[in-house]
């Protein structure tokens, strides 16, 4: 039997409070014109729905509208959920939660956002989770028999088209050391367990 679990992934240590709308790359606030944009440049992303409210907000642009919606709804505390639904190693869906508790799943990664960036621009996964980046609740049994479906998650994350709101922090000798240690190891693991679920498949008469 495959690894058969959803995944609940805790993107913790959002930087509201710490950028402003200034610090946004350019082609976020592209649209805004640029006397507004020069006013509002130090409101940080924290207080922008507030300062936003919903008289001005329909004015202005669609993709503004959208990023002070995306706060509001989708960050809790400072932190974002997201689910991912996992099958035979096989991601079946994603959603980023409006709710944490409107899902059941079976594992719980938890990191702070600089982990998850790093992720998203493809570190593996594991090595996050060995160097303590990402703490992991769940079976452990299981997860160590299907450890490759950490890879997974850290796939489904980096094929998501990504800009970047928040500045990125340079990773350690020591990280990088560990990422590429790690990197070769997971690729043929990863395809050992394709070739042994294909196997399986094609011998079952079920």
């Amino acid at each position: 039997m495959g690894f058969n679990g959803d995944v609940m992934l805790v993107i913790d240590d959002i930087p509201l409070a710490e950028t402003t709308l200034g610090d946004l790359p350019d082609p976020v606030l592209a649209d805004l014109p640029e006397n507004i944009r020069a006013g509002v440049s130090d409101v940080s992303l924290e207080e922008a729905p507030e300062r936003f409210g919903e008289t001005l907000r329909p004015s202005l642009p669609a993709n503004v509208q959208d990023l002070l919606y995306q706060i509001e709804t989708k960050v809790h505390d400072g932190t974002i959920y997201a689910y991912v639904g996992l099958e035979e190693g096989q991601c079946t869906g994603t959603e980023v939660l409006d709710d944490p508790t409107e899902k059941d799943v079976g594992y719980v990664v938890k990191g702070p956002y600089q982990t998850w960036r790093r992720i998203v621009d493809g570190r593996p996964v594991t090595s996050a989770w060995l160097n303590g980046d990402l703490v992991i609740e769940g079976n452990k049994v299981r997860l160590l028999r299907h450890g490759s479906v950490l890879q997974v998650v850290g796939d489904v994350a980096a094929d998501v088209e990504t800009t970047h709101l928040f500045p990125g922090e340079a990773a350690t000798p020591g990280e990088l050391v560990l990422d590429e240690a790690v990197r070769q190891p997971i690729a043929v693991g990863l395809l050992a367990e394709q070739q042994a679920s294909l196997v399986t498949n094609t011998l079952s008469p079920f």
